[in-house]
């Protein structure tokens, strides 16, 4: 119903017909859950044109998103994450509207650009974080919407620092940070100074073990060492 109802009704009825509505659902890991309830589905969505996708990174974010998607024209596919819904934030009681297809950019830095979304933005500003430990500054873009992509935002951010790491909890192979990776290149490739970097999940079903989830899931080290990759530091 969703990819194949709600994403086409628009262009079967010759514009006639709409679907504004919103599909809620958590997606990514949410602890040991085993592999059939671990998985991230954001860029399978994203992947079927008609649909829009969205997927918050905090409270404040969630309750505008999801105001403006309640909005939208068009089916939105709005993507939770179950480990974040016990997380707290300032949130205005009043009307609060974020626009679909933005990003923002949540830290300015000039060495390099972290790109991620929903609970992996924990992983990037915390790799951010000790980033700058080591004077390297590192900006930081949350995606909030997978589509429509914000390209703008990140391509003006690689402008400014030549080289980007993409950190998404998905599996790698036609992933997000696939996307990101190949826009980038098209559209940016004369302002980097390294090849793009991806920091994903691992490309094998989540497994039970917190050693192997750990092992499994992307972390601030593992951003970190893509960081120093990219910056040719060993």
């Amino acid at each position: 119903q969703v990819v194949n109802s709600a994403a086409k009704i628009l262009s079967m009825s010759g514009g006639q017909v709409g679907c504004p509505i919103v599909f809620r659902g958590p997606s990514g890991s949410a602890g040991q859950l085993g592999a059939q309830h671990s998985q991230t589905f954001e860029s399978w969505y994203a992947n079927v044109p008609g649909l829009k996708v969205v997927s918050p990174s905090n409270p404040y974010d969630a309750k505008a998103l999801l105001k403006a998607s309640i909005r939208d024209n068009d089916p939105v596919v709005f993507m939770e994450s179950e480990q974040m819904y016990g997380d707290k934030g300032e949130v205005p009681e009043g009307e609060i509207l974020l626009p679909i297809g933005k990003a923002h950019v949540t830290r300015e830095g000039t060495d390099v650009t972290l790109v991620s979304f929903n609970k992996m933005m924990k992983v990037a500003n915390a790799a951010a974080d000790e980033l700058a430990k080591e004077d390297i500054s590192a900006e930081v873009i949350d995606l909030r919407t997978i589509r429509p992509l914000d390209i703008d935002t990140i391509i003006k951010s690689v402008k400014k620092t030549h080289r980007i790491v993409v950190v998404d909890e998905s599996w790698p192979y036609g992933s997000i940070a696939s996307e990101i990776a190949y826009q980038v290149q098209k559209d940016g490739f004369d302002y980097l100074d390294a090849p793009v970097k991806r920091v994903n999940g691992a490309d094998v079903p989540m497994p039970y073990a917190p050693n192997l989830i750990e092992a499994y899931l992307p972390n601030p080290k593992k951003v970190i060492e893509a960081v120093k990759s990219a910056m040719y530091i060993a």
